[in-house]
């Protein structure tokens, strides 16, 4: 029973975290909409920096617990190498505070890390069934 829990909770996890970095994409895409659409209000409420971090260390957060969880079982060095891949994107995305280079950053992390919480989920699964 307590074994079934934790695999439940392993494979939860990967879910969390790609919701997580959709959320983050979504954040980076809807200032340049809202700057775009003239609406300042929204966009200084949306454009927080404490937002923006609060996002970023959860994704980190989710991700070391769900990647070394991950790894742990299905032992594939490829899929936490594509998560820290993703999250140097994404910091650096933060970092870069030119537009359209801070949003492509941001983005392209965002979605990489998205497809390494989509390879650990589907690795998981399959070390579970074997």
């Amino acid at each position: 029973m307590a074994q079934n829990l934790k695999k439940r909770f392993a494979i939860s996890l990967d879910k969390v975290g790609m919701c997580t970095s959709v959320i983050c994409m979504l954040h980076c895409i809807s200032i340049p909409l809202l700057l775009l659409f003239g609406f300042d209000t929204a966009l200084r409420l949306v454009d927080q920096e404490w937002m923006e971090l609060t996002i970023i260390a959860f994704a980190l957060l989710i991700g070391i617990t769900s990647f070394l969880g991950g790894y742990l079982s299905h032992r594939q060095h490829f899929v936490p190498v594509l998560f820290v891949a993703g999250f140097l994107l994404l910091v650096n995305g933060e970092a870069v505070t030119e537009g359209w280079a801070s949003l492509s950053l941001s983005l392209s992390g965002a979605l990489v890390i998205i497809y390494a919480h989509f390879q650990n989920l589907r690795l998981k699964r399959h070390a579970i069934a074997s």
